[in-house]
């Protein structure tokens, strides 16, 4: 039988995260994560995107940092919260070389990111190269090419993280939206999206699975969001007024959404184990 995972799995709406900030300062006291490893896409890019593609503009970062700073929010991302809760610095981007402090961790998403790799270029379709597999390899990467940085020592070597925070750290995952929103731009129907989402999903577990295989014991994975709600999906996609609900989001495509996130639910539940899942 396989080893079960522990999986720290987040089923909370983000204003709760913030609400719940206070109570995770008291719980990281049992968790003790000496990093935390991100992987995702614009949820939770800290500056991948910015590095590689250009900076994030105004309103970037403009009501906390007073600049933009790498995130695709005026302030900070739940991600920053996570980081600090847990009594750790905000995450430097992978990709970002400049400035940047891998000791406690580092942030692998970058905005646009989808879990399968796209069939279209950055240009054509607006979403990242840097889908989750290959977060994936950068990350596989970054565990040899680090240690033989630390262990060189000199000005570089503290900034790397140790070789045994790899197994204690904290790996979270805020992925799978761009996904749905990737199919509806392609001019597929909810029930065409909808019937890709276990692929999806088995890419995802995929991953899980490797990281758990290179010694990762502590995952907090998220939901996707209400798709239907977003901004640009109510703007750029056909919507009738009946598929409207009382909120003002489309749903037809938060029902898709919820039924990701249920097939989400399953295989985490599945591999639950007892330990340290105080995060919740």
């Amino acid at each position: 039988m396989e080893p079960r995972l522990k999986i720290l799995l987040s089923l909370i709406a983000f204003a709760l995260v913030f609400v719940g900030a206070d109570r995770w300062k008291v719980s990281a006291a049992t968790c003790e994560f000496p990093a935390v490893f991100n992987f995702g896409d614009s949820n939770s890019d800290t500056g991948g995107f910015s590095a590689a593609f250009g900076q994030a503009g105004p309103p970037a970062g403009e009501t906390y940092f007073g600049t933009p700073a790498g995130r695709y929010s005026d302030g900070r991302l739940i991600i920053d919260f996570i980081a600090k809760a847990v009594g750790l610095p905000y995450l430097s981007a992978f990709l970002d070389a400049l400035g940047s402090n891998f000791t406690h961790g580092a942030n692998f998403a970058t905005a646009g990111s989808t879990i399968r790799p796209p069939n279209a270029t950055l240009s054509q379709s607006g979403f990242s190269p840097i889908s989750l597999n290959v977060q994936w390899n950068e990350f596989h990467d970054f565990i040899r090419r680090s240690q033989i940085i630390r262990n060189r020592g000199g000005f570089f070597g503290p900034l790397m993280p140790k070789e045994e925070d790899f197994s204690r750290a904290l790996y979270t995952f805020d992925i799978g939206q761009n996904d749905l929103t990737f199919g509806y731009f392609s001019n597929m129907s909810t029930d065409e999206v909808r019937a890709y989402v276990p692929d999806v999903l088995h890419q995802f577990k995929t991953v899980i699975k490797n990281i758990y295989d290179q010694g990762g014991r502590s995952f907090w994975i998220h939901n996707t969001s209400p798709v239907g709600c977003l901004p640009y999906v109510m703007d750029r996609l056909s919507i009738t007024a009946g598929q409207v609900d009382v909120y003002g989001c489309a749903d037809p495509f938060n029902q898709v959404a919820k039924y990701f996130n249920s097939k989400l639910k399953i295989p985490a539940e599945a591999r639950t184990s007892g330990g340290c899942n105080h995060l919740c």
